[in-house]
């Protein structure tokens, strides 16, 4: 869903509207928040924070008071305090904004005010006692109490999901909670309900906590990114922040950290995929040191997340960048174990260019990236024998520059030095990408142009005369000593459909290997004494057998099972 952090932009210039312009902009506020009806229904559920990061910029003096107004917090005449005690619970039972009021175990209070109640408190405990970081900043009793605010209105016909709103200026700040009172509505199609209230509770109490260390404007797009991320820490089966990856690995030369609540391609929102990459590769008390590094110096710039990614032993943000690249290669019909995200597989891919490089010709590429943006360049060897030469110029900025040598069951990373390989044999591999990314923390254009050009001569080892299949080593395989036994072959040809068959001695089949295309050279292949169903077989003599493009082989293998 799409969540609301209502972030006051305090430092934005203001710029002169029309009365006619500041009705306009007004009435767009209100209908975003639900106060009045716009005449249309969304498409889907919307962010309201465009409307009120621009209210608060564009509007003069007596539109901001009316802006102020529409934002007040909602007069609610009935309260409850969650078990915990660290929320106050605002609520109605007539008028737009009820809730239902079935009341199942007969405590007096609904049972959907019961629900909220409870999310809330498991996310405090998850967020404030699990992961340590600190309460939210209390609010001097403006809601009755010390307790936390949470106001439970009718947001659906409006769009939104909810939003947190913060009362102060400054760089900290006490906020309130605004929460759906039911999320039924027709516009919640992605994530409805209960769901839609777990991870909607996650990620405001999120912005909650973050106001605490920091709420500035420049860091608009790291408080959604790791709000959003947050959703998924607390509610992992939901994935509810999978349809906002689209716009950001689909145009991975935008900067990570551009974008805006403006914007219909929820790049911000999207930029989550960079918290959860921290998360998976440094561990997830990255996310609450950058958190408190900004804190500290009271600003979001850049070099604040450098300097917390440092203190982890990394290359920092440039270095995290350049991994960030990496894995973001391997997501979809791309995905590995190693790099990977939990999810990778459920992702949309990044686009890279391929360059056809079959013929003898040098070919190019070109083109620009952002600060902290990356590209993609595809080279396919398709079984063609030889290797290419491949050479990267840059323009202005710093670079982080990589070669991913993929083969089924392989990925080998290695540094584009001095800007140029010369790669041979490269038929080993089913892909050669190089991937290149801006670690520059600010501009935006930085040029590039990648030149491959294909070398038949190019090779790192005679083609074999003759397809062949050698004896296993060892042999005899000691299953629960050694790990595994190799089983090398050659090809004279190239297969496009090769397996390896493991027979008993009665011709039943105990374990098939698809090896997939397979180049005319050299190859190795390891049996981990598995059959089909993942079990270690038994002791006895085994027989082998390669198939491929006008070849079978076969030979026998002894099996010792120690106990």
């Amino acid at each position: 869903m799409l969540l609301l952090g209502i972030l006051l932009c305090w430092a934005l210039p203001l710029h002169a509207l029309t009365l006619e312009a500041e009705h306009a902009l007004l009435s767009q506020v209100y209908a975003a928040l639900g106060q009045t009806e716009s005449g249309t229904t969304p498409a889907q559920p919307f962010c309201a924070t465009p409307f009120l990061l621009e209210a608060h910029a564009a509007l003069g003096a007596e539109g901001r008071q009316r802006l102020a107004k529409a934002l007040q917090r909602p007069a609610l005449p009935r309260e409850y305090r969650s078990p915990s005690g660290h929320f106050r619970i605002h609520y109605d039972l007539s008028g737009r904004n009820t809730v239902d009021s079935t009341d199942g175990d007969g405590n007096r209070v609904p049972d959907y005010i019961d629900t909220v109640a409870v999310t809330l408190d498991r996310v405090w405990e998850l967020e404030v006692g699990q992961l340590g970081y600190q309460a939210p900043p209390v609010d001097g009793g403006a809601g009755g109490g010390d307790e936390y605010d949470v106001y439970i209105v009718q947001l659906g016909s409006g769009g939104a999901y909810g939003y947190t709103y913060p009362e102060q200026g400054g760089t900290r700040s006490s906020s309130y909670m605004e929460l759906d009172n039911d999320y039924t509505d027709a516009i919640y199609t992605q994530t409805r309900e209960l769901e839609a209230l777990h991870v909607t509770v996650a990620h405001e109490f999120f912005h909650a906590v973050q106001f605490g260390y920091y709420q500035g404007s420049d860091g608009v797009w790291w408080q959604e990114a790791s709000s959003t991320w947050m959703e998924e820490v607390a509610y992992p089966e939901v994935n509810d922040y999978l349809q906002y990856l689209s716009g950001f690995l689909r145009q991975p030369e935008k900067s990570l950290d551009s974008g805006s609540s403006f914007s219909s391609d929820y790049h911000i929102y999207g930029s989550c995929l960079f918290a959860h990459f921290l998360d998976q590769r440094f561990g997830r008390g990255l996310i609450r040191a950058i958190w408190e590094e900004l804190g500290r110096r009271g600003s979001a710039g850049l070099e604040h997340f450098d300097r917390a990614i440092r203190q982890e032993g990394a290359g920092g943000l440039g270095g995290a960048m350049g991994e960030f690249a990496v894995w973001n290669y391997f997501t979809g019909s791309r995905y590995r174990l190693h790099p990977r995200y939990p999810d990778g597989d459920q992702y949309p891919q990044v686009p890279p260019t391929r360059l056809n490089t079959l013929a003898k010709v040098a070919v190019a590429d070109s083109g620009e990236v952002d600060h902290l943006g990356s590209a993609y360049v595809l080279l396919e060897p398709r079984l063609q024998p030889g290797g290419v030469v491949i050479e990267a110029q840059t323009e202005g900025g710093q670079w982080s520059r990589q070669v991913l040598l993929i083969s089924r069951d392989s990925v080998e990373v290695r540094p584009l030095a001095g800007g140029s390989l010369r790669l041979a044999g490269w038929d080993r591999y089913d892909e050669v990408v190089l991937v290149l990314a801006e670690i520059e923390q600010s501009g935006n254009g930085y040029g590039y142009t990648v030149t491959a050009e294909y070398d038949p001569d190019l090779i790192d080892e005679p083609v074999p005369q003759n397809s062949a299949l050698a004896q296993n080593y060892p042999n005899p395989f000691y299953l629960g000593r050694q790990e595994h036994t190799a089983i090398s072959f050659n090809l004279s040809q190239p297969s496009t459909s090769t397996t390896l068959f493991i027979f008993s001695v009665e011709g039943q089949l105990v374990r098939r290997k698809y090896l997939g295309v397979r180049a005319a050279r050299s190859h190795t292949e390891v049996w981990d004494g598995a059959n089909e169903e993942g079990q270690p077989v038994g002791s006895g003599v085994y027989y082998y057998v390669l198939q491929g493009h006008g070849f079978t082989a076969s030979r026998a293998l002894a099996v010792v099972r120690e106990q």
